[in-house]
């Protein structure tokens, strides 16, 4: 396949279990990335327990069967929230995105590419589980994160999402966030071992690019509705997520994989 060059990057960020602190890190990491200058819109992917509208102060006034009547567009329904920073909070209604058949998906999929001018970055929230709306949306993306903890009921629920990502859609690179920590050297030790385990079985690569400690300020953040890195700018917290972003900067996102919604005008659709 040729080499393309892409005016937006779409980072998945997804995990077996909930209650990981994945909302968290995908509204700090996005508020990050703003503070340096780069568009970023982040999407809540839970259309039935969204929490990012809460993370972030924003109550969403949209819903999802207007987008699809055409009543409104997706970008009417994005809220500012910075100059650089936007959020597509989980949208009032009954239906959730699990729930629409693969026709609609894919209008909402085609809907999102659409923004591929408007952003720099698109961070996608997705929620938790396995089933397919899930996968499907995270396939489309272009660097995928899994978070987890170090605990087994934790890491074996994002063995599975790699499982089905690797085997599904060809996704073989991930990166791994691991976080509430409350022993850095033991979750490192079953970490790695998590990581050749799973690399040796699905036959993919793994980045292990953060261990977070266990965090209470972030329960403040979260009634606070602000993030994280706004409240403690100079924490060792804010630091470690500020080298998320430099490390995923780096890393080149995969373009030749499983679906290409996001992509697919630089392919000539």
């Amino acid at each position: 396949m040729m080499s393309h060059e892409f005016s937006t990057k779409v980072i998945s960020f997804s995990s077996g279990k909930g209650g990981v602190g994945k909302t968290s890190l995908v509204s700090n990491l996005g508020s990050l990335w703003a503070q340096q200058g780069k568009k970023t819109l982040l999407i809540d992917g839970d259309w039935h327990l969204g929490k990012l509208g809460i993370a972030m102060g924003v109550r969403p006034q949209w819903t999802v069967e207007k987008v699809l009547s055409g009543t409104i567009t997706l970008k009417d329904a994005i809220t500012p929230i910075s100059d650089s920073l936007s959020l597509l909070a989980s949208p009032s209604g009954i239906l959730g995105f699990e729930e629409l058949d693969e026709t609609s998906r894919h209008q909402l999929f085609y809907a999102i590419e659409d923004l591929h001018n408007e952003f720099d970055l698109i961070l996608i929230d997705h929620s938790s589980g396995l089933h397919q709306g899930v996968t499907t949306f995270a396939a489309a993306a272009h660097q995928h994160v899994v978070v987890t903890t170090s605990e087994p009921t934790s890491y074996t629920d994002a063995y599975a999402v790699m499982k089905i990502l690797s085997q599904r859609y060809s996704i073989r690179e991930f990166g791994l966030v691991v976080t509430m920590s409350h022993d850095h050297a033991e979750s490192q030790r079953i970490m790695e071992r998590f990581i050749e385990i799973t690399t040796a079985q699905l036959n993919v690569k793994i980045k292990l690019l953060e261990i977070f400690p266990w965090e209470p300020k972030l329960s403040l953040s979260i009634i606070k509705q602000r993030p994280f890195i706004d409240l403690y700018p100079r924490d060792p917290f804010t630091r470690k997520l500020s080298l998320i972003c430099k490390k995923l900067d780096e890393n080149p996102a995969a373009r030749n994989h499983g679906l290409q919604f996001f992509y697919a005008p630089a392919l000539g659709r």
